[in-house]
């Protein structure tokens, strides 16, 4: 029986190889931080299918929910775990943390909260089963990324890592559908009898906004029908999981470039004073007065690119560069390398905000700088995630000033569902004062 076993193993093996190894080359080919065995940086590959009606329906459907008043709307809540955030951050006294699980926590809140209604409160509860099977999700989905074997699904279904990928969706999406079930009755309510729904929190911890994510996806229709519970639940988890996971990288690699940079964080402070932003409010009309702060982060997402890779698949055949691509396959297109192109960016080794200024900027080629991606698949949630980031490095700004516990350090990136720190991000957060 072994014997079988080993025969059906290596068949399947040789299989997958086989029919693969084009794409490996591709992937070892591919520069920038290494990312998997074997694959380089191309991953999830035979998972991506080409664009379909369905997708551009509900891409419409969803448009709504990020326009700018619903979004200007979504700052008090973002600022609320901001405010969290830093009560945490001030508790470590100056001394060295490792900051990606808060920025995690403070991310997931917000955004749970802003797309769903629902208070999650991981940042405060540490052992919160919700975060927890987020985190599990992401790591199995990982491990199973990595592993030639687990791409088989006849051979994945029937291991332990499968059993513990299930048990952690089903947490999720309990979650979910409890969200659902609440936020489909206030909404009833709301119709028959014409009550005002306007923030206030309720039992179980669900807080009633006025316009989220999910009251789109309940009343948007698409050919005259409503979206089934299914494709709520898909679309809603689709959002949360990648803002959560990219949300967090970038904010990770925008306080440790405040770190690895004093004089950027200096600058950074002074158009925080000039502004009186010390202790008001923050808006989307303050924020958008932060011109440095906006070309800070810009240079953020081109050093660090935190998705290093995208793909487009051809539905006909197509010609780019002189070279002719039959349809039904997939072009890869490395964002890592584009945002590393001395050809493109001057210098493109060195962290310069002052890039980004608009004569310079406007020199750049299209779709040369797509932290967001680009074309018809542009990051619907790139405004929110952009909204999140400023709200929460000015919150800590004003707050911290940011340093490396190590400047020595060399930090090791590599690439898994996002790009990473192989060590993290170990920063210390001293208390600052600012006059404002």
């Amino acid at each position: 029986m072994s014997l079988v076993l080993i025969l059906f193993l290596t068949c399947a093996l040789c299989y997958f190889i086989r029919a693969k190894w084009q794409i490996y080359a591709v992937g070892r080919r591919i520069p920038g931080p290494w990312a998997l065995p074997l694959v380089g940086n191309v991953q999830m590959l035979d998972k991506l299918k080409p664009e379909c009606k369905h997708w551009e329906t509900h891409r419409r459907a969803l448009s709504p929910a990020f326009h700018p008043h619903i979004l200007s709307g979504f700052t008090p809540a973002i600022a609320r775990y901001g405010d969290e955030l830093v009560r945490k951050l001030r508790a470590t006294a100056g001394m060295p943390i490792e900051v990606r699980e808060c920025l995690f926590a403070c991310t997931l809140d917000a955004i749970i909260e802003t797309s769903m209604g629902k208070q999650l409160n991981s940042l405060t509860d540490p052992h919160n089963r919700y975060t927890h099977a987020f985190h599990k999700t992401s790591e199995l989905l990982f491990k199973r990324m990595i592993n030639p074997l687990l791409g088989l699904d006849f051979i994945f279904r029937r291991t332990k890592m499968c059993r513990e990928l299930y048990a952690s969706l089903a947490v999720i999406n309990e979650l979910m559908i409890s969200v659902i079930d609440a936020r489909v009755e206030a909404l009833q309510l709301q119709a028959e009898f014409g009550l005002d729904l306007s923030p206030a929190t309720s039992e179980n911890g669900i807080r009633k906004q006025r316009r989220t994510l999910l009251d789109t996806l309940l009343t948007a229709e698409i050919d005259g029908q409503k979206l089934t519970r299914a494709e709520i639940c898909d679309e809603v988890n689709t959002f949360v999981f990648a803002g959560v996971d990219t949300t967090t990288a970038a904010m990770c690699f925008v306080l440790y470039s405040l770190g690895k940079y004093p004089a950027e964080q200096q600058k950074l402070i002074a158009e925080i004073e000039e502004y009186s932003l010390r202790y008001a409010d923050l808006t989307v009309d303050a924020l958008n007065r932060l011109e440095y702060l906006d070309l800070f982060i810009k240079e953020v997402l081109r050093y660090y690119t935190v998705v290093p890779l995208t793909g487009r698949q051809t539905t006909t055949d197509t010609v780019i560069g002189g070279r002719r691509y039959c349809a039904d396959i997939t072009l890869w297109i490395n964002l890592y390398g584009l945002a590393h192109d001395e050809k493109y960016f001057e210098s493109p080794e060195l962290f310069r905000p002052m890039r980004f200024v608009n004569t310079q900027n406007e020199r750049l080629p299209a779709y040369v700088y797509i932290p967001f991606s680009g074309g018809p698949h542009i990051c619907i949630g790139r405004k929110y995630a952009l909204l999140i980031m400023k709200i929460l490095t000015v919150q800590i700004l004003r707050n911290f000033e940011v340093q490396l516990s190590n400047p020595n350090e060399v930090l090791v990136l590599q690439a898994q569902m996002v790009l990473k720190s192989l060590q993290g991000f170990n920063l210390i957060f001293t208390p600052r004062t600012m006059e404002g």
